[in-house]
């Protein structure tokens, strides 16, 4: 069912193609075709690849959906009713770039941006390995993808000099609010980076269990879950520009109304009414266009740059 709704996201990005320009991609390059092929450092090295591809500092990351949009990845986060599964992603061969869908069914900031930055590890150390049945190498390419995850969201030359090592769960919270991730992922980061053994983070997973619980966490409804933008403004643009009627985009696409709204991030009942406009892409100028208005060109409207912190 997900791949399924998937494949409507790659139909919705590919209809809104004709009319605009998307970023372009720009993603770290692998080539690796085994996981086997993978070490950590190649993960660490191609996460912070990522982070310069995208000037993005080593400082926690304000937004990281915007981040992943600015890269010309297609970005969806919708309910999905299927709890065991928090993200998927593919390479589209018909858009020539990325997909990625997320769960909105956790409401839960922290958790979506590492399963988002999760997401961007398989698409760039997994783009070319074809996917298994195998249970080994599937849990491979998933702790591979967690590393990146880490590596990505919480970056070693930085993050390590905010840890006092051993760490205590208010420690934890703290850093939590400032990097933006779980501290149950910030345990996994610090085993990861051996600054705790595996005792030390069995300890701190037990006493975070006895304090907290075993599936929330203090401030867990303190930071919204970051949403996509791009296929949105998209539609607003196209509406906007008069290029086609609102209550014909859905048709114009080839789905029903409700699942384009809830694809592209829209508000129930939007093609029935107009809502705000704001622009974030551009549109295709015909040739016609060009030669009439030779003075003014097509202006890019660019994403917002990631601000730093």
């Amino acid at each position: 069912m997900l791949e399924a709704r998937l494949e409507w996201a790659q139909d919705v990005a590919a209809a809104l193609m004709e009319y605009v320009d998307y970023p372009d991609v720009n993603l770290p390059s692998r080539d690796y075709k085994e996981p086997e092929q993978i070490t950590n450092e190649d993960i660490e090295k191609a996460a912070c690849e990522c982070r310069d591809l995208w000037r993005l500092g080593r400082s926690a990351i304000q937004d990281s959906a915007l981040a992943v949009e600015g890269a010309g990845v297609i970005l969806v986060r919708e309910e999905t009713g299927v709890a065991q599964i928090e993200g998927l992603s593919a390479w589209s061969e018909v858009l020539g770039r990325p997909l990625i869908l997320l769960s909105a069914d956790k409401d839960n900031g922290y958790r979506s941006r590492f399963d988002l930055a999760h997401e961007i590890g398989h698409l760039v150390l997994h783009r070319h390995i074809q996917r298994t049945t195998d249970s080994a190498r599937h849990k491979l390419m998933e702790q591979q993808a967690h590393r990146f995850a880490g590596a990505f969201l919480l970056p070693a030359e930085t993050f390590v000099s905010e840890v006092r090592v051993p760490p205590t769960l208010d420690d934890l919270l703290l850093l939590k609010r400032r990097w933006g991730v779980s501290a149950a992922a910030i345990i996994m980061r610090l085993k990861a980076l051996e600054l705790l053994d595996e005792d030390g983070a069995l300890v701190l997973f037990k006493r975070r269990s006895a304090r907290w619980g075993a599936k929330s966490e203090p401030g867990d409804e303190d930071r919204r879950p970051e949403q996509p933008r791009l296929l949105r403004r998209t539609i607003d643009l196209l509406a906007e520009e008069k290029v086609m009627p609102l209550e014909a985009i859905p048709r114009h696409i080839g789905l029903a109304a409700g699942d384009v709204e809830a694809l592209a991030g829209l508000p129930e009942g939007y093609f029935q009414g107009k809502t705000n406009v704001v622009e974030f892409a551009r549109l295709k100028a015909t040739q016609k266009q060009v030669d009439d208005q030779p003075a003014r060109g097509n202006k890019v409207v660019p994403f917002r740059p990631v601000s730093k912190s």
